[in-house]
């Protein structure tokens, strides 16, 4: 049973995650597909750079401007029988005084598209906008907000707070929103004064019924220099571009399925291992009386076909119905999940019964062989279920192979070269060829010190490991792989987290900082600066502002900032240069090295380019994931890109003022988009991102650590019937039931030690050697978090006597005759 259920964990956790996946990634690619079915072709700007992580959403293509009449043009073009302007911006809807929405799903505004063929939307309750103050949403944003037509709200825009009637609810083909988006779609006569923009982001193009789309595509390349994407290749592109997102979510969980995978045949392995030496009379009985080896082979290999196959079948049902209880798992780090019907695939359900089935039938062949191979002469012994001496050819190999993985990690960190981290995974198998040998020296070596701590029943549970070897390393290496991972993760967790919030722990010198509402793009009305300023007990208010710009091809975060204000506020380490210069129109750089000053760098903009000469080198970012790597003066940028909504305040209050912040407060409260926070408050969030996720990171490891914890029961107990005649004796010689508890708790608790040590020494090296070669500049250093490895130390040891708990319960309960007696 203990067997069957951590190969039904493993399956279950497999296949929801493979489900998942496909639901996530399917309904997208089909919800774009239908959305976009009547669009035949799209004029976009050309690519001034590829992604880069700046603010809005990352994994999109920053693209010049289109000609603010390209929709005309484009619509005299012949073969054309529509052409329809599309507008993109950032918009959020405000109800009551609230921003609408959480998570990762980016708050977008569009101009409602006449043309019903290339029209994305499809109107499910109400009418089009038409005039200025009328709006659209999906039925996402309505469901969330319980809103209907002709309620009367507000849309936060990069232009302020706009008024808003509602007058349809509009669905993104036919699901709830388009993906990982929320939408408010206004009528064109509001673009220019809402979303600020008078070029159109694409033009949508019908290709006339009967027309050549490839001679259409020509005539459309030859009119404007901008980019003309078929039909087809724009729905794959959108495709790829809403699923990329969930590509790493896919990858994080798959790794966690893996481990519960790898888990559960350490499990069956040992289940097996120690069944097939408790019948080795039988087998070897079986053989005196004619029975062949490939008899004796196939009865095990059937037996763990039957397991393998009842339990796989358990999962694959436990795995399809747990698929919302996973979705709800991933919800604990902020990640907004696509809704609708669950997707199946025979490929996932192929993939998952293959692993369950295939790894209990792997696991149970190297016993089967050995059962095979029991002479008949065995039939006449009494025999250990395993020997007792470890092979040193053994222990040599895996010395060698550590000796491997060391030295790369080394060189790795020396050279500052990612591809010497890949000798470190040579440690997973040195483990395993020396485990029996560190289990048996452990147990010898701590010999001394159980028996003073616990007197003879210390010395019979280190005899006990060092006993069985083999079978005590294969049970160590699943609590092995459950606290490496624990540690490794928190390893990363806790040095990117140091990483991120270093620059404001160091920098911050403000009273009081307001925040956007969403952590990838500004959501602060660039009023509110001026309405704190002019509260009385104000000192000082420095605002920044973010926009995407292209440096050396690569998009980049350019933050705008008040040259004289904000060193007062947030103190940048200025290393070279005078950050005054910023105003004349020159450029800070964020790094360390001073040769930069007096070079010249250029910016390109969607709808223009800036040549500025580097005026400033400093040494630290504001702080967060989207922390500029370069500053200009507010009024540069603001010239360069149009209006920018703020990204972050920091305020700074008179001497002796006692309520000002309440007054902020306030103001900040009565702002949509906007989040007030104490200097300390501040400093304390950044980095909160993490913390969600490392919610869900904990709660996979829970999974992962349970499967193991059920291979600890599972072979404490296989093992008490082993040794039940040895125990039997220990009974008739004076032993208490309680005694012979403590015994096989010492035993576990000894082992869990062990193992949780050596899983968390390696996680400790191979995360470190990890972190310091590939974090870069998002990780600049490493930090470890010792209390939580220490409370992983603890944690490990009890819940390993806790598994271990029931079985040594029911050997105590065993009456010593029928103990002793048992044949072993």
């Amino acid at each position: 049973m203990l067997t069957g259920a951590a190969i039904t964990l493993s399956v279950a956790f497999l296949v929801a995650t493979l489900v998942l996946s496909d639901s996530m990634r399917g309904r997208a690619a089909g919800d774009i597909a239908e959305a976009l079915a009547g669009t035949d072709a799209v004029v976009q700007g050309v690519v001034l750079g590829e992604p880069g992580g700046g603010p809005g959403d990352p994994e999109r293509s920053v693209r010049r401007s289109l000609d603010s009449d390209i929709t005309e043009r484009v619509a005299t073009v012949d073969g054309v029988d529509g052409a329809a302007s599309q507008w993109v911006g950032f918009a959020k809807l405000v109800v009551d005084g609230s921003s609408v929405g959480t998570g990762t799903a980016s708050d977008v505004g569009r101009n409602w598209v006449a043309d019903p063929a290339l029209n994305p939307f499809r109107l499910a309750r109400g009418r089009p906008p038409a005039e200025v103050g009328e709006i659209v949403i999906d039925r996402s944003l309505a469901g969330d907000a319980g809103l209907a037509p002709g309620d009367v709200v507000q849309v936060l825009t990069t232009t302020g707070i706009h008024d808003a009637t509602i007058t349809g609810v509009a669905t993104f083909a036919s699901a709830d929103a388009a993906p990982l988006q929320r939408t408010v779609l206004l009528p064109d006569g509001a673009v220019s004064a809402w979303l600020d923009t008078a070029a159109p982001t694409e033009v949508l193009v019908d290709v006339a019924e009967g027309a050549d789309r490839a001679e259409v595509l020509d005539r459309l390349s030859e009119l404007t220099e901008a980019e003309v994407i078929d039909g087809p290749d724009h729905i794959r592109t959108m495709q790829d571009v809403a699923t990329s997102p969930l590509q790493f979510l896919t990858v994080f969980l798959l790794a966690f399925a893996v481990v519960a995978v790898l888990i559960g045949v350490t499990i069956i392995f040992n289940t097996f291992a120690l069944t097939v030496a408790r019948r080795r009379r039988e087998s070897a009985l079986l053989r005196a009386i004619g029975a062949e080896r490939r008899q004796l082979l196939g009865g095990v290999v059937i037996e763990a076909a039957l397991v393998g196959t009842i339990a796989t079948l358990v999962g694959l049902v436990c795995g399809v119905a747990g698929v919302g209880a996973l979705r709800w798992l991933v919800g604990l780090a902020g990640i907004t999940l696509l809704t609708g019907p669950t997707i199946v695939s025979t490929t996932s359900i192929a993939v998952a019964a293959t692993v369950g089935i295939g790894a209990t039938i792997l696991s149970a062949w190297i016993p089967a062989r050995r059962a095979a191979a029991t002479p008949p002469i065995e039939a006449l012994r009494e025999s250990a279920a395993e020997a007792r001496v470890v092979s040193p050819a053994r222990t040599a190999s895996g010395l060698v192979l550590a000796a491997v993985a060391i030295a790369g990690g080394a060189v790795a960190v020396l050279r500052s070269s990612a591809a010497w981290v890949v000798l470190v995974v040579a440690i997973v198998p040195a483990l395993v060829l020396c485990g029996p040998a560190i289990v048996t020296a452990a147990a010898r070596g701590s010999a001394r010190v159980a028996r003073r701590v616990a007197g003879v029943g210390g010395s019979i549970a280190a005899g006990n490991l060092a006993a069985s070897p083999r079978r005590s390393a294969s049970t160590a290496l699943a609590l092995m792989l459950g606290t490496a991972m624990v540690t490794m993760f928190g390893i990363f967790a806790t040095s990117l987290t140091s990483a991120v919030g270093t620059d404001v722990r160091d920098g911050l010198q403000a009273d009081l900082v307001v925040t956007s509402a969403t952590a990838d793009f500004p959501t602060i009305d660039p009023t509110l600066a001026g309405r704190i300023a002019a509260l009385p007990e104000v000192d000082a208010v420095a605002a920044l502002s973010i926009a995407e710009g292209i440096v050396a091809g690569k998009a980049e975060a350019i933050g705008g900032i008040d040259p004289t204000a904000l060193p007062t506020l947030f103190d940048l380490d200025p290393i070279a240069g005078d950050l005054a210069d910023l105003s004349e129109g020159g450029v800070a750089v964020v790094g360390d090295d001073p040769t930069l000053l007096g070079g010249t760098l250029a910016i390109e903009f969607e709808g223009s380019t800036l040549e500025a000469p580097i005026v400033a080198v400093v040494a630290r970012s504001t702080g967060g994931f989207e922390a500029p790597l370069y500053f200009v003066d507010r009024a540069t940028l603001d010239a360069s890109v149009g209006r920018l909504l703020d990204a972050l305040l920091f305020v700074n209050l008179a001497d002796g003022a006692v309520a000002a912040d309440e007054d902020v407060r306030a103001l900040v409260r009565a702002t949509p988009g906007s989040f007030f926070e104490t200097r300390t408050e501040h400093v304390a969030n950044s980095g909160s991102e993490i913390a969600a996720f490392r919610n869900f990171i904990d709660g996979m490891l829970l999974l992962a650590g349970f499967i193991a914890l059920l291979g600890v029961a599972n072979t404490t107990a296989l093992a008490i019937n082993e040794r039940s005649g040895e125990l039997g004796l220990l009974r008739a010689v004076g032993a208490t039931r309680r005694e012979l508890r403590r015994i096989v708790r010492l035993e576990v608790a000894l082992l869990s030690f062990v193992a949780a040590s050596i899983g968390i020494a390696v996680a400790f090296g191979f995360g470190w050697a990890l972190i310091d070669v590939t974090g870069g500049a998002e990780i600049p250093s490493v930090v470890v978090p010792w209390s939580r490895l220490a409370v992983t130390l603890v944690v490990a040891v009890a819940a390993g006597v806790v598994a271990a708990a029931w079985p040594a319960f029911r050997v105590s309960r065993v009456p010593v005759l029928e103990l002793a007696g048992r044949d072993r």
